[in-house]
C-alpha cells in the first residue's frame, strides 16, 4: 500500500509534528509507502491544487490522507477557504483527519464578540445554512474520517455523519529525546536555578489558558514560577502573542513569568526535565499535541476538565483535572500537586503507561486499517460516498 500524505511540514506546527511521527510510525509497518506532499497554507490558485491533484492521483498511490484545519486552506469565511477546490479534484479514496471540529458559531467567536456590527455580520452569516454545512460537516462526509475524541465523533454524529465512517483514534504519544543535562542547562539559561517550574508547552494560542494562570500566579509560594514554553507558530498568531506579552507585563507578576520562544526538541527535553508540574489550563481544545508532549517525558500534568482531556483520563489515569475556567478551582489542584510529592509520582508512572498503550507505532497500525476500509468503501467525490444521515444536504 502506498499513502499519498496531505500535510503541513516544518518545525513550527503541532499537526505536522503529528504526521511526521505517523509517517515514521507508518513506514516501519510491512508492505506500507508514505510520500509527503506538502500543503502550501492559505488559498492558492487552481493551478496549484491542479498540480497537487495530478501528483495524489498517481496510480501508485492507493490511498489520500489529508492532514484537515481550516487555516491550511484560507480560513472559513466565504471566498476565503479553498478547501473545496482542491477536494473535487481527487478521485483516489481519501482519509481525513479532522483536528477541529468546531461549529462554525464557535470558530466564529460569535458569542464573545461584542462589537455590534460585527456580530450582526456573524449573525446574517450563520444563517446561510449551505455555507455552515460546508465548514463544519462537509469536509468530514466526503471522506472516511480520522477523530481524536468520543466527543468530536459525537458532534459530527450530530450534524449528519454517517458513524461508521468516523473513526475515534487519539494522538500517538511521540518518542522523545533524552535531556542530557536533566534540565540544568534549561534552568542555567533562564536564571531557574532553586525555582519550582509550572509550564505551559506548546506554540501560544487564545485557548491555551495563559490569562487564567497569570490571575492564580500571585497565589502560588514565591519559589513557583510560570514557564511559556513557545512562541507563535506563524505570523497571524503574532498579534495574540503580543497582546499576551503585555498582559503579562501588566500582571505585576512579569518576574515571575519566563517566556521562552519557539524551542528545538532539545530544548523541550530540558524544559520538561525541569518542570515540576506541566499545566494545560486550555478553555477550548479537541486534543492537543501539547499535552502528549508532557505525557511522553513522563511529567504530572494538570489539565482543565474539557472532553479531550477527560477521554484521556478515561483511558489511563494520566491527568489531574480542574473545572475548566474556574481560578478557585484551578489554585486548589496546583497547590495540592505542588506539594504532594506521592501525587505527583502516582501520574508520571500513569504517564509513562499510557505514552507505552497509545504509542506511535500501534495507532499506526490502527491508522493502516482504516485505509483498508477507506479503500474498499470508496467512490468517486461526484458519487459522494456517504451522504448526511437524517440532516439536509451539505454544499
Amino acid at each position: 500500500m502506498k499513502i499519498g500524505m496531505y500535510t503541513t511540514v516544518g518545525d513550527r506546527c503541532g499537526i505536522a509534528a503529528y504526521t511526521q511521527a505517523l509517517v515514521n510510525a507508518l513506514r516501519l509497518l510491512p508492505e506500507t509507502e508514505v510520500e509527503i506532499v506538502p500543503i502550501t497554507e492559505g488559498k492558492q490558485s487552481r493551478e496549484h491544487y491542479l498540480a497537487i491533484a495530478e501528483r495524489l492521483n498517481a496510480d501508485d498511490i492507493d490511498v489520500v490522507h489529508v492532514q484537515h484545519e481550516h487555516s491550511f486552506w484560507g480560513g472559513i469565511l466565504p471566498g476565503h477557504s479553498a478547501y473545496w477546490e482542491f477536494r473535487y479534484l481527487i478521485t483516489k479514496p481519501i482519509v481525513l483527519t479532522a483536528h477541529t471540529t468546531y461549529t462554525a458559531e464557535e470558530m466564529l467567536r460569535y458569542r464573545t464578540e461584542r462589537r455590534l456590527l460585527k456580530k450582526l455580520a456573524k449573525w446574517v452569516l450563520l444563517r446561510n445554512h449551505a455555507w455552515v454545512d460546508s465548514v463544519q460537516i462537509a469536509p468530514f462526509v466526503t471522506a472516511v474520517t480520522i477523530v481524536h475524541t468520543e466527543e468530536a465523533k459525537q458532534q459530527l454524529v450530530g450534524r449528519g455523519a454517517d458513524p461508521k465512517f468516523i473513526h475515534v483514534l487519539p494522538a500517538g504519544v511521540p518518542e522523545v529525546v533524552a535531556a542530557a543535562t536533566g534540565g540544568e542547562a534549561f534552568r542555567r539559561r533562564f536564571g531557574l536555578e532553586g525555582y519550582r517550574l509550572i509550564t505551559i508547552f506548546g506554540y501560544t494560542a487564545p485557548n491555551k489558558g495563559y490569562e487564567l494562570t497569570l490571575k492564580l500566579l500571585p497565589s502560588l509560594p514565591e519559589d513557583v514560577k510560570l514557564v511559556i514554553a513557545g512562541g507563535p507558530r506563524n505570523a497571524a498568531m503574532e498579534p495574540y502573542f503580543a497582546q499576551l506579552v503585555r498582559a503579562i507585563e501588566s500582571s505585576g507578576e512579569r518576574h515571575r513569568v519566563i517566556v521562552t520562544g519557539y524551542l528545538p526538541d532539545e530544548e523541550v527535553a530540558e524544559a520538561m526535565a525541569a518542570s515540576t508540574v506541566v499545566l494545560a489550563p486550555h478553555t477550548e481544545a479537541t486534543g492537543s499535541y501539547s499535552v502528549t508532549i508532557p505525557l511522553a517525558y513522563g511529567k504530572a500534568v494538570l489539565a482543565s476538565d474539557l472532553a479531550c482531556f477527560r477521554e484521556i483520563v478515561g483511558r489511563i489515569a494520566c491527568l489531574e483535572l480542574f473545572r475548566s475556567g474556574d481560578v478557585e478551582d484551578f489554585r486548589r489542584h496546583l497547590h495540592q500537586l505542588l506539594n504532594d510529592e506521592s501525587r505527583r509520582a502516582t501520574l508520571e508512572r500513569l504517564a509513562k503507561e499510557y505514552a507505552e498503550r497509545y504509542s506511535w507505532p500501534r495507532i499506526a497500525q490502527q491508522t493502516r486499517c482504516i485505509y483498508e476500509e477507506a479503500i474498499q468503501v470508496y467512490a468517486p467525490v461526484y458519487r459522494r460516498p456517504y451522504t448526511l444521515v437524517g440532516k439536509r444536504g451539505s454544499s
